[in-house]
C-alpha cells in the first residue's frame, strides 16, 4: 500500500468510525424511546437492557453501513479539495479512480461483510433481540399468550381460531378448526377446550365435539382409539344428490381426547405475520414467503418478500456509497457547505421516493418484488457511474 493510500485509509477510517458511532447512537435512542414503556413495566434490569441492544445493533449494522460509508467519503473527500490537496494530486497525474482507491478497496470489504451478515449473523441478532423484547412484553402485561389467535394455511382448506394461543409451548384453549373441501364445502369441524401441537408436528384435541359432514368419499368419524379419522363409505348416501355432500352434520359427537397425525400447520409464519417486516430476520422472513407457497395472488406476504429483497440489495450498497461520495465532493465549487448538504439531501430523497415506489408497485403487484427491491438501488448505480464519469 502506498504513502497515498495509506493517509486517505487513515483519515477515512477516523471519520467512519465517528459516523458508525453516531448512527448506532441515534439507533438505540429511537428505539429505546419506543421501547421504554415496555421496558419500565417489564422491570427490566440494566443487564437485559445490554443484552438486548448488544444483539440489536448487529442487527441493523448492514442497514447503518452505508449511510456511515457515504458520510465518511463525502467528509474526507471534500475536505482534500478544500485542502487543495485534490489539485496537487490531479497536477500530478493522479485521477480520481487512483485517488480512491484505497476508499473502493475498503468498501468491497465492507460489502462482503453486509453480506455475511444479512446471510446468517444479522437474522440471529434480529431473533435474540427480539425474543428478548417479547419477554419484556410478557412480563409488562403479565400474560404470555395471543387473544383471538387465526390461521388459514394455504392448500390446506382449514381455518383455525383459538380463543387464547400460547407460542410457547403451541397450545390454545377455546379451540375452533373448520375443514372444507377443496371447493369449499365443509368436511369436518372441531370444537375443543384445549389443543397443543405435539412434537411430530401433529395436533391432540382435548374436551370437545366433533362434528362430521357426508361426502362422495364418505363420513368422518373419529376413530375409537383417538387417533385419527376414518371415512364410512356407507354414508355417502346421505350427502345431497345434487352435488354429493351434506349442508348439515350427520355425525356431531363428544370427545375427551382426538389426535389427528394429518393435520400438522406450524403456526409460526402466522406468528411473525403479526410482525413488522423491519422486525423480523432474513430467515423468518423466508419462512414466512414459503409457508405461504410464493406472493402470487397473496397481497399480505408481499411486503416481507420485498424486504428479504432490500437486505440482499443492501449489500452493494456499500460500494455504491463510496462510489456516490466521492463524485459528489468534487461537483461544484467546493466552497459552499450548504449546496453540498443540499445535494446530498437531494440523494437521499430521490432514493426513498424511488424506494417507496418500488415498495407500493411491488405490494401492488404491478411490477415482480426483484424489481421493487432492486431498482432504487440500480438507479443508484447509474447515477454513480455518470458522476464519477464527470469527475474522472
Amino acid at each position: 500500500m502506498s504513502t497515498l493510500d495509506r493517509y486517505i485509509l487513515a483519515e477515512w477510517l477516523k471519520v467512519f468510525g465517528l459516523s458508525l458511532i453516531v448512527l448506532i447512537g441515534l439507533l438505540v435512542l429511537q428505539d429505546a424511546a419506543n421501547h421504554a414503556e415496555d421496558f419500565r413495566q417489564g422491570f427490566a434490569g440494566a443487564g437485559e437492557v445490554a443484552s438486548y441492544y448488544a444483539w440489536l445493533i448487529p442487527g441493523y449494522l448492514p442497514w447503518l453501513l452505508p449511510i456511515a460509508l457515504f458520510v465518511s467519503t463525502l467528509f474526507v473527500v471534500a475536505t482534500l479539495r478544500r485542502n487543495n490537496e485534490i489539485a496537487v494530486l490531479r497536477a500530478c497525474g493522479v485521477n480520481v479512480l487512483r485517488l480512491s482507491r484505497s476508499l473502493l478497496v475498503a468498501s468491497l470489504l465492507l460489502s462482503a461483510l453486509s453480506y455475511g451478515l444479512n446471510a446468517k449473523w444479522s437474522s440471529l441478532a434480529m431473533e435474540k433481540s427480539q425474543g428478548l423484547l417479547e419477554v419484556l412484553r410478557g412480563k409488562s402485561d403479565h400474560r404470555n399468550f395471543i387473544s383471538n389467535f387465526e390461521m388459514s394455511p394455504p392448500n390446506t382448506s382449514r381455518r383455525w381460531f383459538f380463543r387464547k394461543f400460547f407460542p410457547v409451548p403451541s397450545s390454545g384453549e377455546g379451540v375452533h378448526l373448520y375443514s372444507r373441501t377443496s371447493g369449499g364445502r365443509d368436511s369436518f369441524r372441531i370444537r375443543a377446550e384445549e389443543a397443543f401441537r405435539e412434537e411430530d408436528g401433529s395436533w391432540l384435541f382435548l374436551q370437545g365435539r366433533f362434528m362430521g359432514f357426508a361426502g362422495p368419499r364418505g363420513l368422518p368419524v373419529p376413530s375409537e382409539s383417538g387417533e385419527g379419522l376414518v371415512w364410512e363409505a356407507e354414508f355417502a348416501q346421505q350427502a345431497s344428490p345434487t352435488d354429493g355432500f351434506s349442508s348439515v352434520p350427520i355425525l356431531n359427537k363428544q370427545f375427551s381426547s382426538l389426535r389427528l397425525p394429518d393435520v400438522r400447520e406450524d403456526p409460526e409464519p402466522f406468528l411473525l405475520m403479526r410482525k413488522k417486516p423491519s422486525e423480523l430476520s432474513i430467515r423468518e422472513l423466508k419462512t414466512i414467503v414459503a409457508a405461504a407457497g410464493g406472493t402470487k395472488g397473496n397481497a399480505a406476504v408481499r411486503p416481507y418478500a420485498i424486504r428479504i429483497g432490500h437486505a440482499f440489495w443492501a449489500s452493494p450498497g456499500c460500494l455504491l456509497a463510496v462510489a456516490l461520495g466521492i463524485p459528489f465532493a468534487l461537483v461544484g465549487d467546493g466552497r459552499s457547505a450548504a449546496a453540498g448538504v443540499a445535494r446530498a439531501m437531494g440523494l437521499f430523497l430521490g432514493y426513498y421516493v424511488a424506494r417507496t415506489m418500488g415498495d407500493s408497485l411491488g405490494e401492488a403487484g404491478l411490477i415482480p418484488i426483484e424489481w421493487a427491491a432492486g431498482v432504487p438501488v440500480l438507479l443508484l448505480g447509474i447515477a454513480a457511474v455518470w458522476l464519477l464519469w464527470r469527475v474522472r
